[in-house]
């Protein structure tokens, strides 16, 4: 294959000579390099958290909500639920993100903070603060300097910013409070008088006082002046999870395990209230008018209360966990909650009316897991399959607009070619068939013995394959019959065991193609002839005309259908594929990057590394709608997207060719 070559004539613009003659040396011996494009050209994308959303604030300004997970990502949000985009840590192996446990956005609405918990290495962890400028999304300061550890006594539970945006403070699992400040990044106190982790930390309106709450069941004042220690506050009977003063600065609120909220008196530090929530607390905040205090229980409620009288006004019943997290909006109009496990959910309330928004959609939340798999439909609208649900949109506008609630972890999906039926897995190792127009159940597959991780519908919509978990017994992959539902044969083969994933039939549904426990197998369709296993593991992909066989392994590997030739080698990036339909690129997708590779000459065209999740962990799955024009990717921060395709029919010769494979 011959090295690729740039065109020189732009060599001719550069008037230093020498710099000319170096470049026309380098681009004759050295393959060219495809630049990252960035992020992709996205038309729409709807957000959601795969795990816990352990805090979520509100810029001053009103414009903004922003939330931090476990599932490693800070996610941005306008004020009606609508995903804009995640703010992202470069990576770095030695010191990856572990857990996104806190948020703050300063006073001037122009900084997000994030206090995180860091892997560094042989099973120990760390702490840091990131600082991000909203308007562009650029990491702009980090504070380090925290304890090592292990991931019990790392991490940085809270953070502040003072009410004039010069000091930021922070709370750690490692028992110690920072202070730094914010025009240099100086750390100007740290202290660790708690004998516990230390939960959250807040400064008073008026900046003259820093609280901490503990799990040592105590909350400490510290005077802003100098920093020292001037009140402890004890009669907690267990950890302290939550501390906020009120608007005016006269009243200091604590949330406890112990089930009580206590209300203090900064005059004097005197008790004022104790109000039983009748379950643990993990979180307050006062309404920045004052008139509201709301608690999120462990009972998955929210509790709304006058605290100048200590009376319980209302309860908000919604959430289906733990809720953890919770701002007012500036107006104190609406309130944002954030949940843990299993919901993972963000929602929004209108206090004190019961009524609860969930983040786009609006009357349902976004999935809660990776996207697993994703269809676009010859009608116009994008199925993503994750967390227990297939979930419909407008494919053009991103629109919500419908859902089936399956019955076990949607891993893999298959829509029959007329787009008239839905495959998902079913409870009690079953295969369950929904129309897709109204989300009937149609049939009920008995048979594997595990749970399904594998459906395909065959192109010309007479079959259905299956395949389950690995059970040791009956390891096969299964054939129905779309007309009646019976079972047509069982596919095996020498040593090849379940999880069967990525099942696939070839265009002329004469071979089908899965990865059992990772070893990649191919089968005749119309007799279930085992072919042959590769020497490779990873998912596999057909290509539209049938000719190619990819195999998603660490690289990918390409093969010739008609003689198992193999004819490239592609890409670390391994854990989505999809061909456009046309069958001139190949989409793939991975822990960091989307690639775009051209098929005639297996070279790399172009890539994007921003917007794709947390790096390190990244795209799940692809797919382009049937004219080629937009592709959609999921995440494995439960985001899906649908984006430009660049090389579209419009498009697509304007690119020029870049790196060979090898």
């Amino acid at each position: 294959m011959g090295i690729p070559r740039m065109s020189m004539k732009p060599l001719g613009w550069n008037r230093f000579g020498g710099w000319r003659l170096i470049a026309s040396i380098l681009l004759t011996f050295l393959p060219a390099i495809a630049f990252s494009q960035g992020r992709p050209d996205i038309i729409w994308a709807k957000g959601g958290h795969s795990f816990s959303v352990n805090s979520v604030a509100y810029s001053p300004d009103g414009q903004l909500l922003v939330s931090g997970s476990s599932d490693r990502t800070i996610k941005l949000w306008r004020q009606d639920g609508t995903f804009i985009k995640s703010l992202a840590i470069p990576y770095d192996i030695n010191h990856q993100l572990f857990d996104v446990l806190s948020v703050a956005i300063s006073p001037d609405s122009t900084l997000i903070a994030a206090g995180v918990q860091q892997t560094i290495g042989g099973g120990q962890f760390t702490s840091a603060v990131h600082i991000w400028r909203i308007s562009d999304g650029q990491l702009v300061q980090t504070f380090t300097g925290y304890a090592i550890g292990d991931v019990t006594n790392t991490g940085v539970t809270s953070v502040a910013f003072s009410s004039d945006g010069q000091y930021l403070a922070s709370g750690s699992k490692d028992r110690s409070v920072k202070v730094w400040r914010m025009a240099n990044g100086t750390l100007v106190s740290s202290r660790s008088d708690h004998a516990q982790q230390v939960n959250a930390v807040a400064f008073s309106p008026d900046g003259q006082w820093l609280a901490s709450a503990s799990n040592d069941r105590t909350a400490k004042l510290y005077r802003t002046s100098d920093w020292g220690l001037e009140q402890t506050l004890s009669g907690h009977t267990n950890n302290i999870y939550s501390v906020a003063f009120s608007p005016d600065g006269k009243t200091l609120a604590t949330g406890s395990w112990d089930q009580t909220v206590r209300l203090w008196n900064v005059s004097d530090w005197g008790l004022v209230f104790s109000l039983a929530q009748g379950s643990g607390v993990g979180v307050l905040a006062f309404s920045p008018d004052g008139k509201m205090l709301a608690t999120g229980t462990w009972d998955h409620n929210i509790r709304l209360w006058d605290p100048k009288r200590g009376v319980l006004v209302d309860t908000l019943v919604g959430h289906n966990a733990f809720v953890q997290t919770l701002a007012f909006a500036p107006d104190s109009r609406t309130l944002a909650s954030g949940s843990w496990y299993p919901e993972f959910a963000i929602k929004l309330w209108w206090p004190p009316s019961k009524r609860a928004s969930p983040f786009a959609p609006p009357t349902v939340t976004n999935h809660s897991s990776s996207i697993n798999e994703l269809i676009f439909t010859a009608n116009g609208r994008l199925i993503s399959g994750g967390d227990t649900t297939a979930r419909f949109w407008d494919a053009l506008a991103g629109h919500f607009l419908s859902m089936i609630n399956a019955t076990a972890s949607v891993t893999t999906m298959a829509l029959s070619p007329d787009g008239q039926l839905i495959a998902l897995p079913g409870a009690n190792h079953t295969v369950k068939i929904y129309r897709t127009a109204d989300g009937t159940l149609v049939q009920t597959l008995v048979g594997h013995t595990q749970d399904i991780t594998g459906l395909a519908f065959s192109h010309d919509g007479t079959l259905l394959a299956s395949g389950a978990f690995f059970d040791g017994n009956n390891d096969v992959i299964k054939l129905w019959n779309v007309s009646n539902w019976t079972l047509v044969r069982e596919l095996s083969g020498p040593f090849l065991f379940g999880p069967f994933i990525g099942i696939n039939f070839s265009a002329n549904d004469a071979l089908i193609s899965a990865s059992c426990e990772s070893v990649p197998a191919v089968w005749h369709v119309s007799d279930g002839t085992f072919i042959r296993t590769f020497p490779v593991s990873g998912l596999t992909r057909f290509s539209p005309d049938g000719t190619l066989l990819t195999i998603a392994s660490n690289p990918i590997h390409v093969y010739r259908t008609s003689d198992w030739v193999q004819v490239a080698t592609l890409s670390d990036q391994n854990q989505a594929l999809a061909f456009t339909p046309d069958g001139h690129y190949l989409a793939v997708g991975g822990q960091s990057q989307i690639q775009f590779w051209r098929v005639s000459d297996w070279t790399l065209q172009l890539f994007y590394d921003q917007e794709l999740g947390y790096a390190g962990r990244g795209v799940t799955s692809l797919a382009f709608s049937l004219d080629g024009s937009r592709f959609a990717y999921g995440r494995t921060d439960a985001v899906v997207a649908v984006a430009t395709n660049p090389f579209a029919a419009n498009n697509h010769a304007s690119r020029s060719t870049t790196r060979p494979a090898r």
